[in-house]
């Protein structure tokens, strides 16, 4: 019987059907990633520092989809596959249209990491400007459709002087600022770059200028000033960027697709989207794969896995507890909320170190100084902290960040600003013009100092005169103290200035440049743990479907107990069966946004 019914085709399964299901097997035994397989990644945008707590998310993953990566699980992911034997290459379409340049250092570093080791490929319709490029020159190969041209223009800033304008409107800035260089308020009081404005933006485009193209010309093995002279033509067409070395090809992607393959050793049939075609995989797919289980819970007295508490502080900071980010409206750094998570990280036993990582243009002065407060602390009682520096750690940014026992920031970080600015807008003349009328009852001389409604008497515009010298002597003298350099050193570079992270180093507000895995590295060394043992990274603050199952009793920390483990364990039932549609959604951070005076 088996003799005959072997003749009929695709009644029994012949080699072909064995070595495909063995083929599957295997997958399945490595979490859904084939052998060999080519990792692909579309970063015609940036991944985001930290994402809120999203219920269109929750909707879209209990439907299958899922959120994009954040950027510390992106660059996680890739120097995990440069280890991993089962991924044979990446390719990726780099077509960023803008996007900050110390976070393209961190990715960008990353992806250098894995070309060292297995082959790579970026390819575009086009490199829209100097940052997509310089991403894309991390990669083995670089290509670009026939259409497209290479951005490597260099680097620009611009700044708005509203000054004319609101004399014609009848608005009066009243602004006081400590630092000739702290030109936030120059929006409203200058109509143009002041002597100090221009000399640190000239400054910070040149430090980016030269950071880019030595990473360019040592990439693609070209001469520094020839790049420079590339870039006084660009944007440029194909056969200029492939004659110069910037572009290895210009093709599609499918020609793209079918190289990669040839590089990895596992072309097939010519199509690259086609049945013989290698394995692929997305890398928010592979990162989830590796995503690490919920801790469970430990016995009070037994020692748990060692822990380095990456508490994270995305955006602008306010006083209070601020507002996390979601689909309808902007969100703020709470100082409550990033003290809140500090105090948290240090009660707990297993935490032997605390990453503080900043992405802030500043904001409140006492909000930054609430969050000061707990880096403090946490020191004094024996915990070591590491500020990582994101895209910017400026002003308010940097106050949080001083006290560290250490701070690493990208050379490309925007940081320093140590400086105060605070005022108001005065309508007054504006409100006559138009004829609205208002009035003011006050019970004492102050009540309404900062009415838009008048100018500030002489006793109110030396109150916050007063107020600024405070705030900047008070500055300068916690950077001193916690950077070990004399009040004196401190205002040679502070100022109300900025710098990039490679010029910061360079006059000692920093100590390392890095991104969040040089601070990680760190903080296991100021924590005595060997650089090769593996630790668990807990990321604060939550917004989590798990945070709002589990509400804290009180702003007080709790110890571990039994109680606390049962309770953490039924939520822990709970929160992996959403788990199983929407991974992303445990332990996400808080992405907070705002605005105030620093």
């Amino acid at each position: 019987m088996i003799s005959v019914l072997s003749g009929v085709p695709g009644f029994l399964p012949g080699p072909d059907d064995f070595r495909e299901l063995a083929r599957k097997v295997d997958t399945a035994r490595h979490q859904g990633v084939p052998a060999g397989c080519i990792l692909e990644i579309d970063l015609q945008q940036m991944p985001p520092e930290t994402a809120g707590f999203d219920p269109v998310a929750v909707v879209s993953g209990i439907l299958g989809a899922s959120r994009p990566l954040l950027l510390r699980e992106t660059i996680a992911a890739i120097h995990r596959a440069a280890e991993d034997p089962r991924v044979a290459g990446l390719i990726a379409r780099v077509q960023l249209d803008a996007a900050p340049p110390g976070p393209v250092q961190e990715l960008r570093a990353a992806i250098a990491a894995f070309t060292e080791r297995k082959p790579s490929l970026a390819w575009a319709e086009t490199y829209p400007g100097t940052l997509s490029y310089y991403l894309a020159s991390a990669f083995g190969e670089v290509w670009m459709q026939p259409s497209g041209t290479v951005g490597l223009v260099g680097f620009a800033t611009s700044a708005l002087f509203l000054r004319d304008a609101l004399d014609k409107l009848g608005v009066e800035a009243q602004f006081t600022a400590r630092g000739e260089y702290k030109s936030a308020a120059n929006l409203f009081t200058q109509d143009g770059y002041t002597e100090a404005h221009r000399e640190a933006d000239t400054a910070l485009v040149n430090s980016l200028r030269s950071q880019v193209w030595e990473a360019v010309a040592a990439a693609r093995k070209i001469d520094p000033a020839a790049i420079d002279g590339l870039a006084d033509r660009a944007p440029l067409l194909r056969e200029d960027a492939v004659t110069a070395g910037l572009v290895d090809r210009i093709g599609f992607r499918d020609e793209a697709y079918a190289r990669i393959a040839d590089m990895t050793g596992a072309a097939g049939d010519g199509d690259a989207d086609g049945d013989d075609a290698p394995p692929r995989l997305f890398l928010s797919r592979y990162a989830r794969t590796s995503r690490p289980s919920m801790p469970t819970p430990t016995l009070p007295g037994r020692k748990g896995k060692q822990t380095i508490a990456v508490v994270t502080l995305a955006g602008p900071i306010v006083s209070g507890r601020g507002r996390p980010v979601s689909p309808f409206g902007g969100a703020s750094a709470g100082g409550d909320t990033i003290a809140a998570a500090l105090r948290q990280a240090g009660a707990d036993d297993d935490v032997a170190a605390v990453v503080l990582r900043v992405d802030s243009p500043g904001g409140s002065v006492t909000g930054s100084e609430t969050i000061w407060r707990e880096v403090v602390r946490l020191r004094e009682r024996g915990t070591p902290v590491v500020a990582s520096m994101g895209a910017v750690a400026a002003s308010g940014g940097y106050y949080v960040s001083m006290a560290a026992d250490a701070i690493v920031a990208n050379p490309a970080t925007i940081t320093g600003s140590i400086g105060v600015v605070t005022g108001k807008l005065v309508a007054r003349d504006l409100k006559d013009r138009l004829g609205v009328g208002s009035g003011t009852v006050r019970t004492n001389a102050n009540a309404d100092a900062w009415s838009v409604n008048a100018p500030f008497t002489e006793e109110q515009q030396a109150h916050v005169e007063a107020e600024a010298d405070l705030f900047y002597t008070d500055f300068v003298h916690r950077v001193a103290d916690g950077r070990r350099m004399s009040a004196e050193a401190v205002d040679q570079v502070a100022r109300g200035r900025v710098w990039t992270g490679a010029d910061a180093l360079e006059r000692g507000l920093v100590d390392e440049l890095g991104g969040l895995r040089t601070a990680i590295a760190r903080a296991k060394a100021l924590a005595g743990i060997d650089e090769d043992t593996k630790v668990h990274i807990a990321h604060l603050p939550g917004s989590s479907l798990r945070d709002m199952l589990r509400p804290k009793a009180s702003s007080q920390p709790a110890a571990a107990s039994v109680t606390e483990m049962v309770s953490a364990l039924a939520v822990r039932s709970l929160t992996e069966v959403v788990d199983q549609s929407q991974r992303s959604l445990t332990g996400v951070n808080v992405l907070w946004l705002g605005a105030s005076r620093y």
